[in-house]
């Protein structure tokens, strides 16, 4: 019966196939349940031959082994393609093929057909409305994963869009690079092209909930947007990186050849395991980049580096030619884990971009596992020195790195209600530029972080990564800020209030801005034997919260205002102004 099952399915295989041109839901794989297509190389022969009547959805329904590399490539006249697990199942799609293909680099290859011949204008074929989803109908795990084998790979990169490919959607899949081959490997990428008559890229590319992970020598990296041919105009546009997880060795995004692009929710891992002579880089925009490039609430969690020699580590790293929007990200676990032959420079920011706005972001400058080197450790290295730096918060432990500073030179745009904090001062620190304090800062330059205040800020949880206020500081006016109209919520989604904490992270509870036995505009605070008790010069709105904010009185009165309270801690608001005061 198995043999009988088994024939009727590579009959269907030969209709599907050959036949008709597809519409509706077909199963890829090798398990028993009778597949349209024992692989997704077959799936992708047939829409490739035979074109679409309708929407798509091809269904992974097992394990499958890719003995060739797969170019998709056909005008879809307006329907779409959609690749996902059949059940709420583990899926592996792994690709074994070790040589590079003729012409697109890829496993995947979306945009282009017949990988094995030379490029041509004619292979290159808008493929749109195109989405690969890891999740499977009503479920919420990612089940779908596309890797290749820990062996030299040439060219491994795993999932490529080509050309002018619209509306491609890859989300909710795992996404695994393992090959020690070097040449410049990734998970997820785009090509814009040049070819004889044409230049094209691709438009509304979106990357989203996946994980990334490019481990498998040290040049590998995440993702990849470049070019094939000498590009004149043509870029990618309408690029979103939102809710991933990345890691990798080099690099985690490149980007070239693009207009504007939005990055946000992610969470990023750089283990830099040595490509020396080299900058190594994170977060990249290269050659070509214009728009508005806008990058926010992304945890930096780690980026550590093995290099020795020279150049150094950038986990974030800006090109001229674009506007850059940087706001409530997170930057922690900046390393250097290996003694430095000379100067290494190390920073979190580098900015060279046209203009833009640093916004809101916490840096922690952890102590570095090796200090030696005779190159910078910077939060922020400005080259061009065009972006206003407003309302973050720069904390640093390094005790002893000879050239450690904040910001690397004077900003010329606006810079204010900054939080500045070195823990461990010594005689290579400095705040801004060559200033080794604040005060000494801002008395030297005029109207540059006139507000801004020196303040240790306590975190939930540095050495992770988790960079949000915690202990003394929440609620420390210390931290109080102006509410950037730019920046209305915090990393989690939080609405600022208008009075808002400086950094990444907003805490929830209200700012204490006095204690008792105080006078404070028109009422008095004043502790008695039994509880609290405020004079009032006029009519006001009264709440008493404990320091957990459980409210636990709220009323409005005149005169005078009192209440009973046991030990412990509290919070009075008095027409919206808090205080806290301890029983």
């Amino acid at each position: 019966m198995k043999k009988i099952t088994l024939l009727f399915s590579l009959l269907l295989v030969t209709v599907f196939g050959f036949g008709q041109a597809l519409s509706g839901t077909y199963k890829v794989g090798v398990s028993e349940t009778a597949p349209n297509f024992t692989s997704l190389n077959d799936a992708v022969n047939a829409l490739n031959t035979n074109g679409l009547a309708g929407d798509v959805v091809l269904e992974i329904t097992s394990d499958i082994t890719e003995a060739n590399n797969i170019g998709l490539a056909i005008n879809t006249s307006g329907h779409s393609i959609t690749i996902r697990p059949d059940a709420d199942e583990n899926r592996t799609i792994t690709f074994t093929q070790l040589t590079d293909n003729t012409s697109p680099t890829g496993h995947f290859v979306i945009g282009y057909k017949d990988l094995a011949s030379a490029w041509s204008d004619a292979n290159t074929i808008a493929t749109s409305n195109v989405t690969i989803d890891g999740y499977a109908v009503g479920g919420s795990t990612r089940r779908l994963t596309f890797t290749n084998t820990n062996a030299a790979h040439v060219g491994a990169r795993v999932i490529v869009v080509v050309g002018a490919c619209q509306n491609t959607v890859i989300k909710n899949c795992i996404v695994n690079n393992l090959t020690t081959n070097t040449s410049s490997p990734f998970c997820i990428g785009a090509v814009v092209r040049k070819g004889t008559a044409i230049e094209v890229a691709p438009s509304y590319l979106t990357i989203e909930n996946n994980v990334l992970t490019a481990l498998g020598n040290n040049v590998a990296m995440a993702m990849r947007f470049t070019n094939s041919g000498t590009i004149a105009s043509a870029k990618i546009a309408g690029l979103v990186i939102k809710n991933n997880t990345i890691t990798s060795r080099r690099r985690l995004i490149e980007i070239n050849y693009t207009d504007g692009a939005e990055i946000y929710n992610n969470e990023f891992v750089t283990q830099q395991t040595g490509a020396p002579g080299t900058v190594s880089y994170g977060l990249w925009t290269s050659a070509a980049v214009t728009g508005t490039v806008k990058i926010y609430n992304n945890k930096f969690s780690q980026a550590f580096t093995e290099e020795t020699g020279a150049f150094g580590h950038r986990v974030v790293s800006l090109s001229s030619g674009a506007t850059y929007e940087i706001y409530n990200n997170m930057f922690a676990g900046l390393d250097k884990t290996k003694a430095s032959t000379v100067g290494l420079n190390l920073a979190y920011l580098f900015y060279s971009g046209v203009s833009g706005k640093i916004y809101n972001n916490t840096f922690f400058m952890p102590a570095l596992t090796n200090p030696s080197s005779t190159g910078y450790y910077n939060a922020i290295q400005l080259s061009g020195n065009t972006a206003e730096i407003k309302n973050n918060i720069f904390i640093s432990d390094e005790p002893t790195h000879a050239n450690t500073a904040f910001i690397s030179a004077v900003p010329t745009p606006a810079s204010d209600y900054n939080v500045f904090y070195l823990r461990q001062a010594h005689t290579g620190s400095k705040i801004v530029a060559a200033y080794t304090t604040l005060d000494g800062y801002q008395d030297a330059t005029e109207n540059k972080d006139d507000h801004s205040k020196y303040v240790d800020v306590t975190f939930t949880n540095a050495a992770s990564g988790d960079l949000s206020i915690a202990g003394s500081s929440i609620q420390d006016s210390k931290l109080e800020v102006p509410r950037l109209s730019e920046v209305l919520t915090d990393i989690f989604g939080t609405t600022r209030a208008a009075l808002t904490y400086a950094g990444a992270h907003e805490s929830t509870l209200p700012f204490i801005i006095s204690s008792v036995e105080e006078k404070i505009e028109s009422f008095r605070l004043k502790q008695t034997y039994y509880g609290i008790e405020v004079e009032l010069d006029e009519p006001s709105n009264i709440e008493l919260y404990t320091i957990n904010g459980t409210l636990i009185d709220k009323t409005r009165t005149d005169g005078v205002y009192s209440r009973e309270l046991g030990k412990g801690m509290f919070i009075i608001r008095v027409n919206g102004q808090a205080h806290k005061f301890v029983r």
